[in-house]
């Protein structure tokens, strides 16, 4: 579709199948003995030149093959709301820009504003209706090696105009039993036509009178919006959301605070959201309030001060057992409460001696004893329980009978008992029910910022800390639950990494997090000012190497140098991202492929996304 896509994402290509056609086991037509396949305008060039199908038929008939063109109509799904106004805006804003600069207007962004406003006030009459338009090339050859001839020289011309084929590879039969010359067009399709392809969203006036397809259109290919190139100002989409790429598609953000990290991670949400995927946040100093209210998200406010929270010792609820991995969580599920529950004991103690991590884990099983939960009796473990239910209250009761007299349960028992019977015995007052949460964007407040007293704030970022870690089964749980809803994708966000991972047994918690979290349709977006949260540690090398989209804000060089001891990047890439100060510039690593990037949103987008450092939005 753009530039920037085609810079940046690596075509990926399964090898080459034919599909059965008319009851042949070789891919070829009984009629005429030549072999068939069906190919779909996947990405559209920017600008389609008059009568540009036409000039396809002699790249065919040079290799000696024919081609077949359809265009098929079908009603659209696409509706004027929040998200194709976010997409007008800043069509609009980008097309003064270059009025205002001086540049001739480009004619691609003017034409899909105009087609855009189109669709608006196509939305508001009756009379005019919105229709997708699909075009097909069918391409016949009596060879094997002429078919795929074709096939790659037509695949090289739209590259070289930036645009993209799609094989269709898994309807190969029912594509061609549409594209067929006879076929009836009342025939229904099954699901062809009703699922999300690759069409161009326009109106029914327009289409009538568009053969071949040439403008008063727009096309969107799925994908992220990162922002602008800086070379040529091109957009930048990535899929990092499909379910058929294996590859974990998690999101490292490093940058010194105030360079852009921040206002960059909130638009990233914003284009997460228009893409139908489900985000959850953790938001330490309060800053994503006004954006989650203005997408009609969920705000949860687990600060110290509310003393609400998520038991850590819940028993999450078993999943239903389709494959290995559900049945692997749902026999693990005992276990995951008693970690939880020694993790928040390790964040009320700042860290734990190994006799103590031993004493916290003893109480646990016996709590959970006495609520009649049996390691061995899977039955036994959802409530209701035979005895009382398992909380951190309970476990606290029993470290207090227990440290009367073991030395190494008293050592615990002094460390946490501010938390129960001393001044922050608030913390943990208001027990909250783990709810799933269809809400596109839900927001967990866990922190209240920083602050000048390194004493007021260390025990500030500990809670925020400790909110966190109750926090993240609670998200795991609505993930899996969502998925199991049919949702496209999810995705975690956690800001400030730095200040999240101090404790080892959170940081534990999140890089294990970090790996597991894509067999549940998710992805995890972690920022932080320094690499060294995961280039430090082996655990964290290992989240390194399952992210394979990276971005790099300004960072000080001691930064830049604990990315060069870990990691390959280029001298040259070092060197921009050194040379980005106060520019709100970054360097964008997909798959070892590097580019230069500016985020630029609507000013009023901008001004929901100003944090406390940001020097100027966009």
């Amino acid at each position: 579709m753009l530039e920037a896509s085609q810079r940046l994402i690596e075509s990926w290509r399964k090898s080459k199948s034919h599909i059965v056609v008319n009851g042949g086991l070789d891919g070829r037509d009984e009629k005429n003995g030549h072999y068939v396949r069906v190919l779909m305008i996947r990405d559209f060039p920017p600008m389609l030149l008059t009568g540009y199908l036409d000039m396809l038929d002699a790249m065919v008939t040079a290799e000696g093959a024919t081609l077949r063109k359809n265009i098929r109509y079908a009603k659209s799904d696409a509706k004027w709301g929040w998200s194709m106004k976010n997409k007008l805006n800043r069509l609009e804003r980008n097309v003064k820009a270059a009025q205002d600069s001086g540049d001739p207007e480009r004619k691609a962004e003017a034409a899909a504003r105009d087609t855009i406003l189109a669709l608006r006030d196509a939305a508001y009459k009756e009379e005019r209706k919105l229709v997708d338009v699909f075009t097909f090339l069918t391409i016949s050859a009596p060879k094997k090696h002429q078919l795929h001839a074709a096939e790659e020289k037509l695949r090289s011309w739209f590259e070289d105009v930036m645009g993209s084929l799609d094989s269709l590879e898994r309807e190969q039969l029912e594509a061609m039993k549409q594209m067929s010359p006879v076929a009836d067009p009342n025939t229904p399709s099954s699901q062809f036509f009703n699922k999300q392809h690759y069409g161009r969203v326009t109106t029914d006036e327009v289409a009538a009178r568009t053969y071949p397809f040439t403008r008063g259109s727009f096309s969107d290919t799925q994908g992220l919006y990162f922002g602008r190139r800086t070379e040529d100002g091109g957009f930048c989409f990535i899929n990092l959301c499909d379910p058929d790429d294996p590859r974990a598609q998690n999101i490292t953000v490093f940058g010194k605070t105030g360079q852009g990290k921040s206002f960059f991670m909130k638009a990233l949400v914003v284009s997460m959201l228009e893409e139908g995927i489900h985000v959850f946040v953790f938001d330490l100093d309060g800053e994503w309030r006004d954006l989650c209210e203005y997408v009609g998200g969920v705000y949860v406010d687990h600060t110290a001060g509310t003393g609400r929270y998520y038991e850590p010792l819940t028993i999450m609820p078993p999943l239903p057992e389709i494959d290995e991995d559900c049945i692997t969580f749902n026999k693990s599920r005992r276990q995951q409460a008693i970690d939880a529950g020694v993790r928040t004991f390790s964040l009320l103690a700042k860290g734990l001696t190994n006799n103590e991590t031993f004493e916290a884990g003893e109480s646990i099983k016996r709590v959970f004893d006495s609520a009649g939960i049996d390691p061995e009796d899977i039955t036994t473990w959802d409530a209701p329980y035979s005895g009382p239910r398992p909380t951190i209250h309970r476990v606290f009761e029993d470290l207090e009978s227990e440290a009367k007299h073991n030395s190494d349960a008293k050592s615990l028992y002094d460390k946490i008992k501010i938390y129960f019977i001393g001044i922050y015995n608030g913390l943990f007052a208001i027990e909250e029910p783990l709810e799933f949460s269809k809400a596109k964007l839900v927001v967990y407040k866990v922190g209240l910022g920083q602050v000048k007293d390194s004493e007021v704030n260390d025990e500030r970022a500990q809670q925020a800390q400790l909110k966190m870690s109750m926090a993240i089964d609670a998200v795991n749980a609505n993930i899996q639950y969502l998925k199991f809803q049919g949702a496209y994708f999810s995705a975690a966000l956690v800001d400030e990494g730095q200040r999240q991972t101090q404790n080892p047994e959170l940081r534990s918690a999140i890089f294990n997090w970090y790996t597991a979290i894509r067999k549940w349709n998710g992805m995890m977006i972690l920022g932080s000012n320094t690499p060294s949260i995961m280039l430090d540690t082996a655990e964290g090398q290992g989240m390194w190497e399952n992210t394979n989209t990276k971005v790099y804000f300004y960072m000080e060089q001691s930064a830049i140098r604990a990315l060069t001891q870990h990691s390959d990047i280029p001298y040259e890439i070092q060197a921009k991202i050194s040379e980005n100060e106060d520019t709100n510039r970054f360097v964008l690593e997909y798959h070892k492929r590097y580019d230069e990037l500016l985020m630029q949103v609507p000013d009023a987008e901008a001004r929901l996304y100003k944090t406390r450092g940001l020097k100027s939005a966009g």
